[in-house]
């Protein structure tokens, strides 16, 4: 009778784990917002608009870790309304003003050489908030590089490319549909951003010829509202060898797999919880480290990430079979 009751127990709560947190996961909402068929037609871009350089309304920023997609760079933009500021109290998702676009552009350099500035554009993503609403699509640039056409569905796309050790690979790039943009942005019944939490923010940047703390620099702007600069988190950087093994996995996992893998993401009923702050008896890892590095490493249908990678990232692979060996 014992056995048969801690057999249901086993049974019962991952299914009540999942009905409770099922509770506020509704159909994500229709866009309300109409993309615009092409990318220029936004004007987010000065002159030439492969050059990315943004309008007046426009701020660059750079994130602590960021996502892995096949070795592919990114620049990232936040338009704001004139005006309008980012407001943060405390180191999560900060609020953003209706209005705001946030544009997040992928490329590949055309060579190893820093000097170089050809790039090969492949696509901008533009995430648009209205009336509170964010709203996801992809633009795919054409092959004379002057132009991005908005996606009905996903893209592969044949690319050549340096990989982070400067090897040339071959791959076809992938661009989401709306559909996969959902699926890694939606929290619950809502589409939210998921790079520029203020802790991912919270790092040093090269700005007008010196070095500044990010977000004073973003405060300086008057583009960002927020206090106790000196008491906030930061998320580290995977790549910076001086952190701990455990902190460099652990924001490895929170900019990769998180935004699934959390109480309110897609991938919630695996009862892995890989949010950074997050305690480590709470994501579920202990239990499925086998599992976590088995589907990092292989590609295909069980591959993990399940979107934007389509080869494997061997230094995201070494890092976290490093931290799951140091558990044991």
């Amino acid at each position: 009778m014992k056995k048969a009751l801690i057999l249901m127990g086993v049974l019962l709560i991952p299914i009540l784990f999942i009905v409770l947190n099922n509770k506020d996961r509704g159909k994500v909402a229709k866009d309300n917002v109409t993309f615009r068929d092409k990318l220029s037609e936004y004007g987010l871009f000065k002159g030439k608009i492969a050059d990315l350089v943004p309008n007046d309304q426009g701020t660059s920023y750079e994130l602590a870790s960021a996502l892995f997609t096949d070795y592919a760079d990114k620049r990232r933009v936040i338009f704001l309304p004139k005006g309008k500021k980012i407001v943060a109290s405390d180191d999560g998702l900060p609020n953003f003003p209706d209005g705001t676009i946030i544009a997040k552009t992928f490329f590949y350099p055309q060579s190893a050489n820093p000097q170089e500035s050809k790039l090969l554009l492949l696509e901008t993503r533009l995430l648009i908030n209205e009336n509170g609403q964010w709203n996801a699509a992809a633009y795919q640039w054409n092959s004379t590089q002057d132009e991005a056409f908005l996606l009905a569905d996903s893209a592969a796309v044949p690319v050549l490319f340096l990989d982070g050790k400067s090897v040339k690979r071959q791959t076809n790039y992938i661009i989401p549909s709306r559909k996969d943009c959902i699926a890694c942005h939606r929290q619950g019944d809502r589409i939210l951003p998921i790079g520029p939490k203020i802790r991912n923010l919270n790092r040093v940047v090269f700005r007008d010829r010196d070095t500044i703390q990010q977000l004073e620099y973003l405060k300086r702007k008057d583009i960002l509202d927020i206090q106790l600069l000196g008491k906030l988190s930061s998320l580290p950087s995977y790549d910076d060898l001086s952190q701990s093994t455990a902190h460099r996995a652990r924001a490895y996992l929170e900019v990769n797999c998180a935004h699934c893998h959390n109480p309110m993401g897609t991938a919630y009923m695996t009862m892995l919880d890989l949010r950074f702050e997050s305690p480590i008896n709470e994501t579920g890892i202990w239990l499925k480290q086998a599992k976590i590095i088995g589907r990092m490493s292989v590609l295909g249908e069980m591959h993990m990430p399940q979107k934007g990678t389509t080869v494997l990232h061997e230094e995201g692979i070494i890092l976290i079979k490093r931290y799951l060996q140091s558990l044991k």
